[in-house]
């Protein structure tokens, strides 16, 4: 019995031992749930990221990778302290692949109603710890070191939420208890991270961000001029915060590509006057956007003169949601600008972020698959030669436009002599 006994526990052991081993030996993806399932449920919930619910204690001040996980899951990274992007926006732009958009934002309003907006930027926390405690701080934000022409803010805590910075460029800031003290207050430098794309947070607007700021291959470490071409969502619901900061932009142009755009800029101010441009591009037209057919090359061509105005009359041009005819726009500007495949592509699909157009990547239903595929058929030793034979070949534009614009766009670009 004794052996019997001692035969059993012996057996139980070995079992025992088994188990564990084998679940021990299982991949830790299997255990966990799908970054996808995760990001559906901050949707559901009106967050901005996953990441960002989590205490400040447990994040990092950069990302710890920049490698994509398994195909449709997503990277869960977080944003540097002087990035614009919120966490779930990094988080995509750092994935390798930017088809991958879905692993991020999962489902939109197609049938609708919108899923929420996560397309907004978040604010960069100017800090001003060593000003004398008040109730109300003044605070300047320039990029001259001078603080010419400086508009004065004000803040109730010894910080300052700062939006719409320019991507990849230095700012100076200095804080007092009094507008008068300014003068004599210590600068701060701020160097603001070079991520592209320069999101933008227009009270009342969705979907809203500067074209520039991506690289170009025109020329050597080319970087796409910004403040000149922003794309976004209609203006109807614009707020008068949104159109105070419009003027502060400079912003003077509305291209109105809608099917019925109004007489007068709903983003115009009493102050602040922005003329608008009847683009109309009738809905119903997606076959034929890319060839400019059925009248659509007018329009273009109206546009992309307008562009080569930009420096005097920055631009916003929109469609309803900023998706489609907008984003077929932005297409073809950014190709012209050298701007690579890739993020030409990353900036089409961005637009899901706001939560109304499911723009999709890749499949029949794709058209900046077709896109790519059309412009990849033309002539030309590379994307930006191809952009280039297609605007003015089949659109009408002229070389002396479209020169002006790359010259004005990328910052050391000088046209070819026969040009």
């Amino acid at each position: 019995m004794k052996k019997q006994s001692f035969f059993v526990l012996l057996l139980s052991a070995f079992l025992l031992t088994g188990c564990v081993n084998d679940n021990s030996s299982k991949p830790a993806s299997e255990s966990k749930e799908p970054e996808s399932s995760q990001q559906q449920t901050s949707e559901s919930n009106g967050e901005q990221s996953q990441s960002q619910s989590q205490p400040s204690s447990s994040k990092s001040s950069s990302s710890s990778s920049s490698q994509a996980g398994p195909s449709g899951t997503a990277l869960n990274l977080t944003a540097p302290e002087n990035d614009i992007h919120t966490d779930l926006q990094y988080s995509y732009l750092k994935d390798p692949d930017w088809r991958n958009i879905k692993a991020y934002i999962p489902t939109t309003g197609a049938d609708g109603g919108n899923k929420g907006d996560k397309s907004q930027p978040k604010a960069l926390e100017l800090k001003f710890e060593d000003v004398a405690d008040a109730q109300t701080y003044y605070v300047q934000v320039s990029k001259d070191n001078t603080f010419a022409n400086a508009e004065v803010f004000t803040s109730t805590k010894k910080s300052y939420d700062f939006y719409n910075a320019e991507i990849g460029v230095k700012y100076y800031y200095r804080a007092a208890v009094s507008e008068e003290a300014l003068a004599t207050a210590t600068a701060k430098e701020y160097q603001v991270n070079d991520l592209a794309p320069r999101y933008l947070h227009i009270d009342g607007v969705i979907n809203f961000r500067d074209q520039g700021g991506w690289k170009s291959s025109l020329v050597p470490n080319g970087v796409i001029r910004q403040g000149l071409y922003y794309r976004c969502a209609q203006f109807n619901s614009i707020k008068t915060a949104g159109k105070a900061e419009l003027k502060r932009l400079g912003i003077k142009l509305d291209i109105d590509m809608r099917d019925r755009p109004p007489s007068s800029s709903p983003a115009s101010s009493t102050d602040w006057k922005i003329e608008i441009m009847d683009a109309h591009v009738a809905s119903g037209t997606e076959k034929v956007r890319w060839e400019g057919s059925n009248g659509i090359a007018a329009t273009y061509k109206k546009i992309f003169e307008a562009i080569a105005n930009a420096d005097e009359k920055p631009i916003a041009l929109h469609c309803t949601h900023g998706a489609d005819r907008t984003g077929i726009m932005s297409f073809f500007l950014m190709g012209l600008l050298g701007a690579s495949e890739d993020d030409i592509g990353r900036d089409y699909v961005l637009t899901r972020f706001a939560g109304e157009r499911a723009v999709l990547p890749t499949g029949s239903d794709s058209e900046i698959e077709k896109w790519f595929t059309k412009t990849n058929a033309l002539e030309g030793a590379t994307f930006a030669d191809k952009m280039y034979k297609h605007l003015k070949d089949d659109f009408g534009i002229s070389a002396d436009t479209l020169e002006t614009i790359r010259e004005k766009f990328v910052p050391g670009y000088t046209r070819p002599a026969a040009a």
